[in-house]
């Protein structure tokens, strides 16, 4: 899919956000715990949410998706591997959070390909591999996949070498199913994981520890039916608040989580951008004025793991340091090391970006944007940034192969118009 974008443009209204993406990838895995029916509600619209469904169809899973409700009934009562197929678990990083799952309630799967995901580098699964070696769970890696078994597995410490979301989740689904306390050091605190940890206490489990980087799990009993409600998406709330920010325009977006926005308001700040807050009601005043208050010092957009600014937001400001009048930003993703190559994009578009090396660039200010013709990478703020540069630029652009935006933002094109964007897919 291609999207066509007019540049020059100001967006202003109101916004709705939709059920956190990070949350549905994984809450839907983790209903596979429940041995009956659960009900999620705040279902976000997007293309991933579409492929764990499919796959979850093929287990066995009676489904049905009110998608005007936004509500997602999913009865696991009688689940079965014996249709899944390697296409089915190899082609989206989402995947990797039914092997936690699944290990609880079956022990032995065998993914004959290992998940995809965008185009971020290598993604190696080592922090998941280790955990659940650590467990006592078999792995016998085969030339594009793994085969795992958690038959001999059993409740104990587990010490992540990464603070990955993924992972955390990972374990603790796993966890579940083990008789005992399993004790998660150097966990992953991020929202998308302590909704997970509201999840599975609603349906019975004991657990200790939501926020912090340590997690205990006490497995071996049996999930109840609920009925949960996910989060809303504060990276689709801090997308919106950047669309109207380094365009000029106005606006307010409802039902936000105002608790989790601190570090990503921060970031605005550096950029003299000034993100209000009436209950959970976010607003941006229209006009202001994209600057450093310090032309002759670098700023820095770091990403960190949580409570820092999630590295899935970084790209979001880039399009506001292209706007200031002068003056530098850094950018750092200290994780993924292709995380950044997507910006040469920007030099078509007459952005002067120097990319340092693998995980940094310098985006320099004061220059005039002009559109073009683009290639979107496969990742899903990058498309959102090279949009917003679009918008900021003169005259048309067209941005290439943007379907990656439809794996985060529900009717993204549509919700843009309704701000009054000028934008169209055209194929």
């Amino acid at each position: 899919m291609n999207i066509r974008v007019q540049g020059g443009q100001i967006l202003s209204g109101e916004v709705y956000p939709s059920g956190s993406k990070n949350s549905a990838v994984a809450l839907i895995p983790a209903s596979i715990l429940v041995h009956g029916t659960v009900v999620l509600e705040n279902v976000p619209e997007i293309a991933d949410v579409q492929r764990l469904l499919e796959i979850m169809q093929k287990l066995g899973s009676k489904v049905v998706w009110d998608k005007v409700s936004k509500k997602l009934t999913l009865d696991n009562t009688n689940l079965s591997l014996q249709n899944i197929n390697r296409q089915d678990l190899g082609n989206m990083k989402g995947t990797s959070l039914l092997w936690g799952p699944l290990l609880a309630r079956f022990q032995k799967v065998i993914f004959d390909d290992l998940p995809g995901g965008c185009t971020l580098g290598s993604r190696p699964l080592d922090a998941h591999y280790e955990a659940f070696s650590a467990l006592g769970v078999s792995l016998v890696e085969t030339e594009s996949g793994v085969n795992m078994d958690s038959s001999k597995a059993k409740a104990g410490e587990v010490w992540l070498t990464e603070m990955s979301p993924t992972a955390t989740e990972n374990v603790i689904m796993l966890a579940t199913g083990l008789s005992g306390k399993t004790r998660i050091v150097g966990a992953a605190s991020e929202p998308q994981v302590q909704d997970l940890c509201r999840f599975l206490l609603a349906a019975g489990i004991k657990l200790q520890g939501i926020g912090s980087n340590v997690i205990e799990v006490i497995g071996g009993g049996e999930l109840t039916p609920i009925t949960f409600k996910m989060m809303r998406d504060h990276y689709e709330v801090g997308t919106f608040l950047a669309l109207f920010a380094a365009t000029g325009g106005e606006g307010k977006i409802y039902d936000t989580n105002p608790e989790l926005m601190a570090i990503i308001n921060h970031e605005f700040s550096k950029f003299g951008i000034e993100i209000n807050y009436d209950g959970n009601v976010a607003s941006v005043k229209k006009g202001q004025k994209i600057h450093l208050p310090d032309p002759d010092k670098t700023f820095i957009v770091r990403a960190q793991p949580w409570p820092g600014l999630p590295v899935d937001m970084l790209p979001l400001f880039i399009p506001l340091a292209l706007q200031v009048p002068s003056g530098q930003v850094l950018f750092h993703n200290w994780m993924y090391e292709s995380g950044l190559y997507w910006t040469s994009e920007l030099h078509k578009m007459g952005a002067n970006v120097i990319m340092c090396d693998p995980h940094r660039i310098i985006a320099m200010g004061g220059h005039k944007l002009k559109g073009a013709t683009i290639e979107a990478p496969y990742i899903i703020r990058a498309v959102v940034s090279l949009v917003m540069t679009a918008m900021l630029a003169e005259g048309e652009s067209t941005i290439l192969n943007a379907d990656a935006l439809y794996r985060g933002h529900p009717h993204f094109s549509e919700n843009l118009r309704k701000l009054g964007a000028v934008i169209e897919e055209i194929g």
